[in-house]
Formats: structure tokens, sequence, C-alpha cells
């Protein structure tokens, strides 16, 4: 068949939309009608970074036209979003720790195992990136990657959920899972740092401490949860969270900011825990900060297992405490240029092409 694809062609240049043939979906395959895409910073390191012919997108939401022969979970009509894919067959994924599957890095390779790939242009092959390509009318995904949500939700909404707003949620939720009343501090508020922070707000975190650089996103940082904010261009970051509540007993990095990071390293109070993205930079606890209970690792994916855990977050949104909708801002596929310059300026938190 054929559709309407957003294709990356080379290092740093923009998208263009062309029709790709795209494969029916194999017996573990879902074909899926898009109906909208998130813009995540990983599509924009890839678009600036890779050669490969690429499409590119992995935040999607859509319908499902067709499944495989191997698909029983799924049905033509369900609507879905679409997450990180996972083998089902490794250690980690038999004990439910799906964000370490052995062969997640295949992900970003974008192949099915036999390295073939369902979208090709003029005969030659096309990867899509995260095994999705989500920035196309129409996608072949592995059915580990898509999750069914309440046909009665927005689908325009939706598909952040499986990377951005799982990634920030998930760290604070399923790894940090902070008492209420006590203070954590976020580095970075885009999706991903106010995803956590809405997370942190359902905990009963007490006080919530933003940092930003950027006004326009510390102003609807307060608008979710947060009770404090600190300009990271402007203050001295550590003496500020230190100035509010002495210290913190956790925290959470999406900037990767070697700066800010250290400005962390001084404001964990003892046995705190800290995490990040990774991206960029890493905390390196020394010897006497571990024997002080002080602890840090990198959340991949918020260490979530996709199917239970975007249920729960739109359990939280049907209730009105996960009013992730506030950060997005919408543009047509044709404006998909348009999105992703927004994303790299700071004009839109988490902008959302809308395929139709």
């Amino acid at each position: 068949m054929k559709t309407p694809v957003a294709v990356h062609f080379g290092k740093d240049t923009e998208l263009a939309i062309h029709e790709l043939d795209l494969e029916y979906p194999r017996p573990d395959e879902v074909l899926i009608k898009t109906v909208a895409c998130g813009v995540c910073h990983t599509d924009i390191w890839v678009q600036q970074n890779y050669t490969d012919t690429m499409v590119l997108g992995h935040e999607a939401s859509g319908i499902v036209e067709r499944v495989g022969s191997n698909v029983e979970a799924l049905a033509p009509g369900d609507h879905v979003v679409t997450a990180y894919n996972w083998c089902g067959e490794c250690e980690a994924c038999r004990q439910g720790r799906t964000w370490e599957c052995d062969r997640f890095d295949e992900n970003f390779d974008g192949l099915r195992p036999d390295g073939t790939t369902p979208f090709s242009l003029k005969g030659n092959p096309v990867i899509p990136l995260m095994r999705e390509g989500g920035f196309s009318a129409k996608m072949v995904c592995h059915k580990n990657s898509v999750i069914k949500i309440d046909p009665a939700l927005d689908l325009r909404l939706m598909g952040p959920l499986g990377c951005g707003i799982m990634t920030g949620a998930g760290s604070v939720l399923n790894y940090l899972n902070p008492e209420a009343r006590r203070p954590i501090a976020v580095f970075g508020t885009g999706c991903v740092g106010l995803s956590a922070i809405m997370a942190a707000h359902i905990a009963g975190c007490d006080p919530i401490i933003g940092v930003d650089r950027v006004p326009s996103r510390l102003a609807l940082a307060a608008e979710l949860g947060v009770t404090h904010r600190v300009n990271g261009e402007k203050a001295n970051v550590a003496k500020a969270i230190k100035n509010i509540c002495g210290g913190v007993d956790y925290a959470f990095d999406t900037s990767g900011s070697s700066r800010l990071l250290e400005a962390m390293r001084h404001v964990l109070n003892p046995g705190a825990t800290a995490c990040g993205v990774g991206i960029g930079g890493s905390l390196m606890l020394s010897e006497r900060e571990r024997q002080e209970g002080k602890r840090w690792t990198v959340t991949n994916t918020g260490f979530s297992f996709p199917p239970l855990f975007i249920p729960k977050l739109l359990e939280y949104y049907k209730a009105g405490q996960f009013p992730f909708e506030k950060m997005f801002r919408f543009y047509r596929f044709e404006e998909i240029n348009k999105a992703f310059a927004a994303s790299r300026e700071y004009a839109a938190v988490k902008p959302i092409v809308l395929m139709e």
C-alpha cells in the first residue's frame, strides 16, 4: 500500500513529505492509521545526527486497521498509543522489567530482528525510528509496542504518553516513589520534567521545586504543581534550593547540564534518591556520598511497563490529577518542520503533529 510520510533524508535536513510503500503487517504486527504524533527530543537528535533515510516519530496515537495472525489482544477499530518495543523472551522481560530488555537498543536501529523494515521508497528500505515511524499516515508496529486505550479519550492528546510523559511520571512514581510532604527538585521543565512534576504533585511532595532557564516553562510548571521556581540561568541554583528547604530528599534531572547536576549534588540530603534521563550527563556519586545513603540512577523510560503504566496515568488524567494536555501545541502534517523548530527553539513544550 502507499502512505504519505515525512521522510528524513540526511543529517540536519528538513523533513520532506513523500508517498512511501508500506507492507501489510506480519503475524506479530499491527497496521495503525495514525491520528497524531508528538515531537520528542529524540526525534530532533536523530534529525540532527543521523545520515540514514528514516521515518521519525515514536509518540503516536491512532486506530488499528489490521492485525497479524498472532495478535490476540488487539482488533481493528481499537484506539491505541505506541511505546517502546520489548522482546518478551529475555530474563528481564520474563521478570517484568521490559525497560531492561536485552534487545531494547534495537528500538533505535528501527529494524525488525531479520533486518527488514515495512517502509520503502522506490524499492529502497526506509527505517522507522523505534520500529514505529509515527510521522506517517499509516504505520506497522510490533504488537508489544501497541497499547489499547479507552476509545472515549481524545486520540490527538494521547501519543506522548508512550515516551516523554511516561518517562517523567514513571521516574517519580516507579523509581523515586516519594513519601508525601517530602521535598523534591526537578531540573528541566520540558515535557519530561513537567510530567515528573505532575507525578510529584500526585504523590504529595512538598515543596516541589522546578528549575529551568525558560520563563514560560517555569510559569507552566507553577500551573502543574510546582511550589517554588528557580531560574537556572539567573540564580545560584544550589543556594536558592537550600534557602527554600535546606535540601531535598528526591531529585530528577532532565537537563543533562553538568552545572545543574553539580547543583543537585549539593542539595541532596543524606539518604536522598535522585535519578535522570542520562542525556548529556550523569551524576557520579563519591564513596562518601554513597556512604551517606545517597542514590543515583538513570531511569530508562521511567522504569515503566507501558501496558500497565499508561492506563494508570490515564486514570489520573480522567480524575483531573494529571492535566498533561496543557503542555501541547498542535501543528498540521504539512507544518511538521515548523513543529520541530518550535521544539528546538522552546516555543512549544510538546508539539503535536496532526496527521489529518
